[in-house]
């Protein structure tokens, strides 16, 4: 996972920004849980079956992840297997043995309700996904963030923001709405991210307040942990994201929106990926006990 995208600036206090020390709570329903981080590590527990079936998905994935790596253009597309037909002492064993990374991710449906929950392994760039519906999907996912999550993000409308909708007292938001309306039009895959920091800017609560009405919520949320917490949240326009950096104390650090296809904080790199695969090798040893 990458770290800050841009310079983390301690801001002064004032009445348009949050008091240094001050918690501050951002859209907490809608975020993941934090999921407690989980080393990759095969259960002692698990029968001699259940730990080959486990070992056999692993070779399954790490041998279509080799062969992507050789022949694509990585971030192009996603590798799925479905684990439906995997018995549950073995999908135990396949969970335990992958671990619980630092991404969780909900994307949502139309109505609101939750239509996939997404949680990264240990593995960076290898995804445990699943259908809320209990009879639906259940997938091991491999790349630089799940097909669910792409798609879920191209749904959004194009961004036509009307600063008519601007409530009474706006200071700077019509400002700001322009110059995301004109960013919006330069988003396109490989591009990168254009942030428009709102720690650094004289906002007052209708800026802020009028900002939120416009942008609204859009299907995907993105919690990524590492040096404190970056939340993620799509906006109803397509390519427009809510990303707030947050430390240990959940302090906000550094507010920003990010227009771009799709958030690189979230994101593996392909790094990340060469990594893992190395990782998945010696973990199929650790499995097989060669």
């Amino acid at each position: 996972m990458k770290t800050f995208p841009i310079p983390v600036t301690v801001f002064r206090a004032g009445p348009t920004q949050p008091r240094p020390n001050e918690t501050v709570e951002i859209e907490p329903s809608s975020m993941p849980q934090a999921e407690p981080l989980v080393t990759p590590a095969p259960p002692g527990d698990a029968s001699d079956d259940e730990l080959a079936a486990a070992s056999d998905v692993v070779e399954q994935i790490l041998r279509a992840m080799r062969a992507a790596q050789r022949s694509t253009r990585f971030g192009a597309g996603s590798l799925r297997l479905s684990l439906a037909d995997l018995e549950p002492g073995a999908r135990h064993a396949l969970n335990q043995s992958l671990g619980q990374g630092e991404v969780s991710a909900l994307v949502r449906g139309a109505d609101g309700r939750i239509d996939w929950r997404i949680q990264e392994t240990a593995f960076a760039g290898l995804w445990r996904v699943q259908s809320d519906d209990p009879s639906g999907a259940d997938l091991l996912e491999a790349g630089d963030l799940p097909e669910s999550v792409k798609l879920a993000a191209r749904a959004g409308s194009a961004a036509q923001f009307d600063c008519a909708q601007l409530p009474e007292g706006v200071m700077n938001a019509p400002a700001l709405v322009h110059e995301l309306r004109a960013r919006a039009r330069q988003i396109g895959e490989g591009r990168p991210a254009q942030v428009i920091n709102l720690s650094l800017l004289p906002l007052n609560a209708a800026d802020h307040a009028g900002l939120a009405t416009l942008l609204g919520e859009g299907p995907v949320s993105i919690l990524s942990r590492g040096f404190g917490d970056c939340r993620i949240a799509s906006t109803r326009a397509q390519g427009v994201w809510r990303v707030r950096y947050f430390n240990s104390m959940n302090t906000l650090l550094l507010d920003t929106i990010e227009v771009v296809a799709l958030p690189e904080a979230a994101r593996a790199t392909a790094e990340d990926y060469a990594d893992s695969i190395e990782r998945l090798e010696e973990l199929l040893g650790w499995m097989r006990g060669d």
